[in-house]
């Protein structure tokens, strides 16, 4: 009995390790040169790219992760000084809102940029299959995000039956 006692709370502890938060954390915690490096190199080996293509991916992604690295510690700065346990005004929670769409609106434009630049930097070939890796990234992403893997498979089951 406290043999399966041990082995379920190892098991919820190990499981409780690899929380969305935790990963973000050591996202971070990287050097935008380390993180840039890496995903050129994991590109370099999906696309099959060369060396004028490994430069210009590595550039790109070099200055997004320092800007995403910018933001983060800027939003960190943020929560740091709110006071813990005071709830927000109706005019704070107005404003968090409309800043919540703002944010979101920037980052599908970035979005959109990072697609058309990569669009330059890839041939045709590589382009389309850099499509199917950022797809089945996504898709990963968001099964393993539980409640939104669900509304996301429930988008796309409503979107083959409209095709």
């Amino acid at each position: 009995m406290i043999a399966i006692a041990a082995l379920f709370v190892a098991t919820v502890s190990f499981a409780q390790e690899h929380t969305r938060g935790e990963r973000l954390k050591k996202m971070m915690n990287t050097a935008p040169e380390e993180t840039a490096e890496m995903q050129t190199k994991r590109l370099t080996l999906a696309l099959v790219l060369d060396d004028k293509q490994q430069e210009r991916v590595y550039d790109l992604y070099l200055a997004e992760a320092k800007e995403r690295k910018a933001q983060w510690e800027e939003r960190s700065a943020k929560r740091s000084t709110r006071e813990k346990g005071v709830k927000p005004t109706e005019e704070e929670v107005a404003a968090m809102r409309a800043s919540i769409k703002e944010r979101h609106k920037a980052m599908l434009d970035k979005q959109i940029a990072h697609q058309e630049k990569m669009q330059d930097i890839l041939n045709e070939e590589q382009f389309k299959q850099w499509r199917k890796l950022k797809m089945k990234r996504h898709e990963r992403m968001a099964m393993r995000d539980g409640k939104r893997g669900d509304r996301f498979q429930k988008r796309r089951s409503q979107e083959r039956w409209r095709k």
